[in-house]
């Protein structure tokens, strides 16, 4: 014997505004490039920075014996 249960009705309506904005290539192409962007930008301006300061370094002091003496070629010379 089955017993008669209330039968509970819900409708849902699905309306065409909830539709979500389109995504473009550009899009997901800048939001890929968000903290890998920023890992590139630091790494280039590090390597910047060591090349100036490498570059500054070496301007500094003679590379070579010959430059040390004054662009004498005379390797004998004491």
């Amino acid at each position: 014997m089955i017993q008669d249960q209330p039968v509970n009705v819900t409708i849902v309506q699905v309306g065409q505004d909830a539709s979500s904005a389109e995504v473009s290539m550009i899009d997901v192409a800048v939001a890929a490039f968000g903290l890998t962007g920023v890992i590139m930008v630091a790494a280039l301006v590090a390597g910047v920075a060591a090349g100036a300061l490498f570059i500054w370094y070496r301007s500094k002091r003679a590379i070579t014996i010959i430059e040390e003496r004054g662009h004498q070629h005379n390797l004998f010379r004491a």
